[in-house]
């Protein structure tokens, strides 16, 4: 049920924002240090994913990873903590980086990293940011975490 609410959610951020709003976000410069935005950004995170590393001084972290059914349903850990994953399950994780920009600001990048189970292959396929198997929710999360950190730290925008 939990997966599901949090599914209906996103959709309704990725359909509720337009492609102008999510451009904004992706593209905003903040006027702030580069630990003020990371900050904002790891408060921002928590709020929907566990924290995986947390590199501080890089201005960079990730979110653990996680599994995913095909259509974006979370998968959960069964009997002592191990995730029943099928064909076409994906783990993902979530790499939040704050990197500088012009004239002393720092802008905000999310990139995907994702791993696709195949059918019959012992080892998951990697599926980079541009790769047309990638499933469009995934686009989707990073879009609404670009949003929600955003949001959260408008105040810092540089118009």
């Amino acid at each position: 049920m939990r997966t599901m609410r949090w599914y209906l959610v996103l959709t309704l951020v990725a359909c509720g924002a337009s492609t102008k709003e999510i451009a904004t976000a992706k593209q905003a410069e903040y006027k702030a240090s580069a630990n003020v935005v990371l900050d904002i950004a790891i408060q921002v995170a928590q709020e929907s994913y566990k924290l995986g590393e947390v590199d501080g001084q890089g201005h960079r972290f990730a979110t653990a990873p996680q599994f995913y059914n095909s259509e974006g349903g979370r998968e959960s850990p069964g009997a002592e903590g191990v995730v029943q994953v099928r064909e076409g399950s994906i783990r993902l994780e979530l790499i939040i980086e704050v990197r500088d920009a012009t004239a002393g600001h720092v802008v905000v990048v999310i990139t995907p990293r994702t791993y696709q189970v195949l059918a019959g292959s012992p080892q998951p396929r990697e599926l980079a940011p541009d790769d047309p198997n990638l499933p469009p929710w995934v686009k989707g999360r990073v879009d609404a975490l670009a949003l929600a950190i955003y949001d959260h730290a408008k105040q810092y925008v540089q118009p």
